[in-house]
């Protein structure tokens, strides 16, 4: 067996080590890809929850939700502080998870319901108040490109008169 002999086996055995070790980056590359998705599906329920617990924790926190979305003039401005806190918070919520869903991490079966809430708090007076005052022109342009496309495309929104009962539905 000649030197060139020895050095191209070596060089087939070297390949050969090194599959098992490229097989585990993938498997490890798998997991944490997993993990990522994981962990965004839990940002997603504690961040949806924390919005959510706003209104249902307190009546008047509600009533004041409730009647700033459906004209913000109606409020003193100490309701008003209140319903722009909630609002900025609601649409800062909405902007992270929609980073979350376009980096993949975040699957469209959970940003599907986002996305209907985000139609439906901008069909209402005080939410596209707020949109177009505030969060229009501080949130991440990305964000606020889709949201306007969102707008623009039609898609229909749940109905708060439905929801809410002060209207039957059709």
């Amino acid at each position: 067996m000649t030197l060139n002999d020895i050095y191209l086996v070596s060089q087939v055995l070297a390949v050969i080590a090194l599959i098992p070790s490229v097989l585990y980056l993938a498997v490890q590359v798998r997991q944490n890809t997993l993990q990522a998705r994981a962990n965004a599906a839990y940002q997603f329920l504690e961040a949806t929850g924390n919005i959510n617990a706003i209104p249902l924790g307190n009546k008047q926190t509600a009533r004041v939700i409730r009647r700033g979305l459906e004209d913000m003039s109606a409020l003193d401005p100490d309701e008003k502080l209140q319903f722009i806190w909630f609002c900025g918070q609601h649409f800062t919520t909405h902007s992270t998870v929609y980073e979350l869903y376009r980096n993949k991490t975040l699957p469209e079966s959970q940003w599907h319901p986002i996305k209907k809430d985000i139609i439906t708090f901008l069909a209402t007076n005080g939410g596209r108040t707020i949109w177009n005052d505030f969060a229009a022109k501080g949130l991440s342009p990305d964000f606020v490109a889709y949201v306007e496309n969102l707008l623009e495309s039609g898609e229909a929104s749940y109905s708060m008169d439905e929801l809410l009962g002060t209207k039957e539905k059709t």
